[in-house]
């Protein structure tokens, strides 16, 4: 199955996601947030997992719209629908 570059770049940014917020960096990340609880009013920790997890979800919203075999597979399911209506 040979990936093309927007699925590479889509699921590179998932899999970092996932390891940014699993221990072995949480680790790092709570050390920081120990010494600056706060970032511009905001608890810092809540707002690092915020920021990892809408650069996760802005990626998927722009996959979904530009990837081909995505669309590919909504005309699948819209076919689909189409027959099940019939």
């Amino acid at each position: 199955m040979s990936l093309s570059l927007g699925e590479k770049i889509f699921y590179t940014i998932v899999i970092l996601a996932i390891i940014a917020s699993n221990p072995p960096i949480l680790n790092l990340v709570n050390e920081y947030c120990k010494d600056h609880p706060l970032t511009w009013g905001i608890p810092t920790f809540w707002l690092y997992l915020e920021i990892i997890w809408t650069i996760v979800i802005v990626s998927f919203v722009i996959a979904a719209f530009k990837i081909e075999k995505w669309k590919r597979i909504e005309e699948k399911v819209e076919e689909i629908l189409r027959k099940e209506v019939r």
